[in-house]
């Protein structure tokens, strides 16, 4: 009985820690540095399902206007807005000083295996990373593998988000005039956590460490 509420309690601590929400793009380091204002996105890949909690934006004062972000999913060649995955950001939401950004909280929308954009409208108070200017310092939170950076950034002109983006521009590592390392731009983020399937997966993983190690607090106890 010892041994099972062991292990119970090691697989319960391995879930609480993985079931803390961390920001995917933080920008704990970002500053402004240049004066783009329109649709910038990061891309990622869901490897495996995670649930979005919050959304949010670079932020280093609070915004002039409302700022709208979204989730989109490509689909073939098109990029359509996640259903309920998308918020406007003001003044008066929190911010997360850690990563510099100022964010949401939304109904929890999960995300299936597939290629994402977190996508928002900036302005120069809320765009950071041009490397013409200073190295991008944008950070990229895998959430413990179930999520990939992007091979890409998408960007493009306009003032409002919609159902579906088209005609964006893609740049990176193999692109000729933006060719830096991903991802380039800081503008929205979002926060989310591994499914419970995911979590437990790995708890059961523990389980043989667990006991190998409740053997060797035994034996050391008889000797």
């Amino acid at each position: 009985m010892k041994k099972l509420q062991v292990v119970i309690l090691m697989s319960g601590l391995f879930i609480a820690a993985q079931a803390r929400a961390g920001f995917v793009f933080g920008y704990g380091d970002g500053f402004i540095n240049q004066n783009f204002s329109g649709i910038l996105g990061n891309n990622f890949i869901v490897n495996s399902p995670v649930t979005v909690n919050e959304l949010g934006v670079f932020d280093l004062d609070a915004p002039y206007s409302p700022i709208p972000i979204a989730i989109y999913e490509l689909s073939g060649s098109t990029w359509s807005q996640v259903t309920g995955a998308s918020a406007t950001i003001v003044s008066t939401d929190p911010v997360d000083l850690l990563d510099q950004t100022r964010y949401t909280t939304i109904a929890p929308v999960t995300l299936g295996p597939g290629t994402y954009s977190v996508v928002t409208i900036t302005s120069s108070d809320y765009n950071s990373g041009n490397p013409n200017v200073g190295p991008s310092v944008v950070k990229f939170n895998n959430l413990g593998g179930a999520l990939t950076q992007g091979s890409y950034d998408i960007w493009g002109y306009g003032s409002s988000l919609n159902p579906t983006l088209s005609g964006m521009y893609t740049t990176g590592p193999n692109d000729p005039n933006w060719p830096w390392p991903l991802p380039v731009f800081g503008a929205g983020t979002f926060s989310a956590v591994p499914e419970p399937s995911t979590i437990i997966a790995g708890a059961l993983m523990l389980l043989p460490f667990g006991a190998s190690t409740l053997r060797i607090l035994r034996r050391n106890r008889t000797v």
